[in-house]
């Protein structure tokens, strides 16, 4: 973009704000802005979605309420500005300087941003990206950030209050004197994290992961560190269970439907059980064995099931969207439609598909799995198995396939 046509848009863009004649909201989405000088400059609600602003310099700037998902802010210079309420979701904001900016309420969640594959532009759901970034004082009170990378960053002094940060990566993170005060961090990585009069009062901390971290150096009142109910042992599964098979052969007149979200049963022998239509979201069934098992129309997003053995389980129209099934063994699994079927029991005409979008599937075997009209969109296939697959009529939009292996699938192109 020309710098004349830039200063005019941005001259535009100040007298709307202003409420004065000839205002124009700026709209730079998807620009090449990289390095431009944007130091001081007001820049409330402008959309620059998917724009390029690496290393440009936009310190002091006023960003509030701004739409900046999917943008490239690699290595920008964000210092002392302020982007209240801003979208940064899927952001690339790696190595940027935020020292002392105003992110408060600022949404840093998933998003879509452009990745390359095979040379290919693709968009697909990403977390936003701070690895190494310099957040040192920045406010990021009530910040939503689930699932966002801050691995290395420098957040010293940075203020957290009651931020959402569950299932966020911050190994080997800088928190020196950072306040974490009501925040929630459930299932965040903290590994190797320098926390020295860090403040966790009141912060959730469940299925964090801590390895060498010493919180005592911390200030650590009323935090969470533990589920509040105990472990759940085979024998409270096994009667829950019961309950729930109950609740299947009575149509929901009797027993109780099986709801373990987010809780763990990694590595629990579950081979051949029926767990049709439970509630398992966010739960940890990290190399549980399900081999054979029913899982028709369960609730599974966002569950970790890394190195499962599934092989000939029924995930008939089951719910995996944004789960991570890496190394999982799915061969010969059915993953296609769920017939829906109306209180009388006849068939309604009308099915339910699997859903795996956004899931993780690297190096997953899906070996003759069905995945006939499953949700694909944004589904990471990278060096999976999916040898005699049958994939038709799957909606597998902006999936990574890159070395998974495809020899006698059946697919539609």
């Amino acid at each position: 973009m020309k710098s004349a046509d830039l200063l005019q848009a941005i001259s535009e863009h100040r007298l709307y704000l202003d409420g004065k004649p000839h205002g124009r909201l700026l709209n730079l989405k998807g620009a090449a802005l990289s390095g431009t000088d944007l130091s001081k400059q007001r820049l409330q609600f402008a959309h620059l979605a998917g724009a390029d602003l690496s290393l440009a310099i936009l310190s002091r700037s006023s960003i509030d309420n701004a739409d900046l998902g999917g943008a490239n802010l690699a290595g920008a210079n964000l210092s002392h500005a302020t982007l209240v309420g801003a979208d940064l979701r899927g952001a690339n904001l790696r190595k940027a300087n935020l020292q002392g900016a105003n992110l408060e309420q600022a949404d840093l969640g998933p998003g879509q941003g452009v990745i390359l594959v095979g040379g290919e532009r693709r968009v697909r759901e990403a977390p936003a990206d701070l690895t190494g970034a310099n957040l040192r004082g920045t406010r990021l009170v009530s910040v939503k950030a689930p699932g966002a990378n801050f691995g290395y960053a420098n957040l010293t002094d940075a203020d957290l209050a009651g931020a959402m940060l569950d299932g966020a990566n911050l190994t080997g993170t800088d928190l020196t004197r950072a306040n974490f005060t009501g925040a929630s961090l459930r299932a965040t990585l903290l590994n190797n994290a320098r926390v020295d009069a860090a403040r966790f009062d009141g912060a959730d901390l469940r299925r964090a992961e801590l390895r060498n971290v010493d919180l005592g150096k911390a200030s650590c009142q009323g935090v969470v560190l533990n589920d509040g109910e105990p472990p759940l042992d085979d024998e409270s599964f096994r009667l829950r269970l019961s309950q729930h098979i109950e609740w299947i052969v009575t149509n929901g007149v009797g027993g109780r439907r099986l709801d373990l979200s987010g809780a763990s049963l990694a590595g629990f022998n579950l081979a051949r059980a029926d767990l049709s239509g439970a509630k398992l979201t966010d739960c940890d069934l990290s190399g549980a064995d399900l081999r054979g098992a029913k899982l028709c129309l369960a609730q599974l997003d966002k569950a970790r099931l890394r190195d499962c053995q599934l092989a000939g389980a029924d995930l008939s129209g089951a719910s995996l969207a944004k789960a991570d099934l890496a190394g999982a063994r799915l061969n010969g699994a059915r993953l296609g439609p769920m017939p829906i079927r109306g209180t009388d029991g006849r068939s309604t005409g009308r099915d339910w598909p699997a859903d795996l979008r956004g899931a993780s599937l690297v190096r997953a075997d899906l070996g003759g799995a069905d995945l006939r009209r499953a949700r694909l969109e944004g589904a990471d296939f990278t060096a999976a198995d999916l040898t005699t697959a049958d994939l038709r009529g799957s909606d597998y939009m902006n999936a990574v396939l890159g070395g998974a292996k495809l020899t006698g699938a059946s697919y539609e192109t």
